[in-house]
């Protein structure tokens, strides 16, 4: 009788497969639809969500650490890399650190490399780098300031490069990028073992009392654009391991009778500070710069939400028009994307909204979702 019952439970298990999936603790494989420039990641609290902005729906999730800051794509890999710090009793015990490989069909984590558990779980982006095609930079703090080189041809934990007072890992030329407390921008070269070859640094540039820059940069044609507390923008590349540097110009513009596209006076504002989690987008192809405002407050202020998202063209270097949120909203990260006809994405009080970013037109708003844009092509 018992043996008749199992074989029935069988048969009728299999008749039910042949026709639904299963419902499964880690959930179903599903293959993701078709990406392209218009895609980004909206990372959240141990969940990277992989959005069409053009459609508005999310086509699949990375399983992240509670700890990993950012992911970094590499499309032509097919894979997207995070790295994230785990303990063993959840949220205690043993730290293993790890730098994780996505599938981009399944958003499946189909590698994974354990590197020294330094790695530093804040921040932004800049905290991991895809650096010459073939290596993962992951930013450490313990509090020495290092990084990790993950091979990814070998999957393998290479060296540690110790970088101190420097933050961030940009790839450029034959290495990375950081920011650095003297004042410059510091340059490490890496050879094909992913070994350092060679150290520069740029000139002053700012001053880390006065006006530091954010620790958080964005891509341009050319290098990468830093931007300070206080608004003043520059760019820095890197040609045979020298660095250059841009004059720089603000987005507080001198006291002018002159009036924006909507405008609103081109007045001296003093008062307004840029702020957010990922403060500023760029695309230069379209020449547009959007940043993340908000009123009053010093330099300790420079995480707070913003009420507004100012949007200038890179060529005037002037604003070209505000867009002012509801009074119970505020923006916390702004992304562009990197195409030739580009979208601005907002995270809004729990929402993304999708614009046109030459105008600030509203596209549509995605609800019920919330976190740090990321560009999945072209960043």
């Amino acid at each position: 009788m018992a043996m008749r019952l199992i074989t029935a439970i069988l048969v009728l298990t299999s008749a039910a497969t042949a026709s639904a999936q299963w419902d499964t603790v880690l959930g179903d494989a599903l293959d993701m639809p078709e990406t392209g420039p218009h895609w980004v990641s909206v990372r959240g609290r141990g969940i990277a969500y992989l959005l069409d902005a053009d459609t508005g729906k999310v086509g699949g999730t990375l399983d992240i650490s509670n700890f990993t800051p950012a992911v970094r794509p590499a499309m032509t890999r097919d894979r997207i890399y995070a790295y994230g710090s785990f303990y063993s009793r959840g949220t205690y015990g043993d730290r293993t650190d790890v730098v994780i490989g996505f599938d981009t069909a399944t958003t499946l984590p189909v590698e994974e490399v354990e590197i020294p558990p330094k790695a530093a779980g804040i921040g932004n982006p800049g905290m991991i780098g895809l650096i010459n095609e073939q290596f993962i930079g992951v930013w450490n703090i313990t509090p020495a300031i290092s990084v990790s080189i993950v091979d990814l041809d070998s999957s393998e934990f290479v060296t540690e490069i110790s970088t101190p007072n420097c933050a961030g890992i940009y790839p450029a030329d034959r290495g990375f990028i950081s920011s650095c407390a003297d004042g410059t921008v510091q340059y490490v070269g890496l050879n094909e073992n992913g070994e350092e070859t060679s150290r520069s640094s740029s000139e002053v540039f700012f001053d880390l009392f006065e006006d530091p820059v954010l620790d958080y940069a964005v891509p341009s044609d050319d290098g990468w654009v830093f931007m300070t507390m206080n608004g003043r923008v520059h760019e820095a590349a890197v040609e045979n391991g020298q660095i250059s540097i841009s004059d720089g110009w603000s987005i507080n513009p001198p006291d002018t009778d002159a009036t924006d596209r909507n405008r609103m006076p081109l007045s001296n504002d003093d008062d307004w500070r840029l702020g957010g989690n990922q403060a500023y987008a760029l695309n230069s192809k379209a020449e547009v710069l959007a940043v993340v405002m908000h009123q009053g407050g010093g330099q300790e202020s420079f995480e707070d939400s913003g009420t507004e998202v100012w949007v200038f063209s890179t060529r005037s270097q002037r604003r070209g028009y505000r867009i002012t949120l509801e009074d119970d909203e505020t923006v916390t990260s702004v992304q562009m994307t990197q195409d030739e006809n580009p979208l601005l994405l907002l995270a809004v009080s729990g929402t993304i909204q999708v614009r046109e970013p030459v105008t600030g037109r509203l596209i549509r708003t995605i609800e019920d979702l919330s976190g740090t844009i990321q560009n999945l092509y072209g960043d």
